[in-house]
């Protein structure tokens, strides 16, 4: 397991980033089929990457939590608008996997890759569109962005695990009233200390944002398998 998660965060991130461009739309147009073989590939490349997190099983947990919230969304929306039984239960299971992969995926990214060397590929990718400038920030905006994902999870996991141990007996509506306070205060101050990061490495000039990527044979073929991969998908 621990090989796997060296062996994902040693690929070239543009590369990764790009397939997870490609494949995160594909996911809402393949058969459901191929959405379920793609959350069995995601789990196992996620599942070692969030061993090495002091709460990467509890952010996994988080997620497929939000994913059903939505999908009992879903549900009750088209039973209250007369959808029969068989079609509620169908969609709300499409729904619910293409959700999860989806998470999976974007998860896998977040913890398989620095925020910074996802900026550094966006910087990249951007630079002789839109200039070096607007590059840049573009870059240090998404960089921040990845960032604070997992930070939201891990406070998310942290600040319930403290509620449910000094909250002892306290009921359901309680809960409800502390956690989200907690939680918003605990990433406000979390965003300062962001910004002073940032501020002290220096990450908001230009010359911050100077890539030297090197693409190596591994990274082309992953980048081949990856894309018939998806095409396949699309054969189910």
């Amino acid at each position: 397991m621990p090989g796997v998660s060296a062996y994902i965060r040693e690929l070239d991130p543009r590369l990764k980033l790009a397939i997870a461009l490609v494949l995160g739309p594909c996911l809402w147009k393949v058969h459901a089929i191929a959405v379920v073989v793609c959350i069995l590939f995601l789990f196992f490349i996620v599942w070692p990457l969030a061993a090495e997190q002091s709460v990467g099983f509890k952010m996994i947990r988080s997620l497929l939590v939000f994913v059903l919230f939505w999908v009992g969304i879903k549900m009750t929306l088209d039973a209250v608008s007369g959808v029969p039984v068989e079609f509620i239960v169908i969609d709300g299971l499409q729904l619910g996997a293409r959700l999860v992969a989806l998470l999976l995926l974007g998860l896998g990214l977040a913890l398989s890759t620095s925020a910074r060397s996802l900026g550094l590929a966006v910087s990249w990718a951007l630079r002789p569109v839109i200039g070096q400038e607007r590059a840049w920030r573009s870059a240090l905006s998404l960089a921040l962005m990845i960032h604070f994902l997992p930070i939201c999870l891990e406070t998310l996991a942290n600040v319930k695990e403290v509620a449910s141990r000094r909250c002892l007996g306290s009921g359901l509506s309680v809960r409800m009233r502390i956690i989200p306070l907690a939680l918003v205060r605990n990433l406000g101050q979390k965003t300062w200390n962001q910004t002073l990061a940032v501020a002290c490495r220096r990450l908001d000039s230009p010359r911050a944002w100077e890539s030297d990527f090197s693409w190596c044979v591994r990274d082309g073929i992953i980048a081949v398998l990856s894309l018939t991969a998806i095409v396949v998908m699309f054969q189910i």
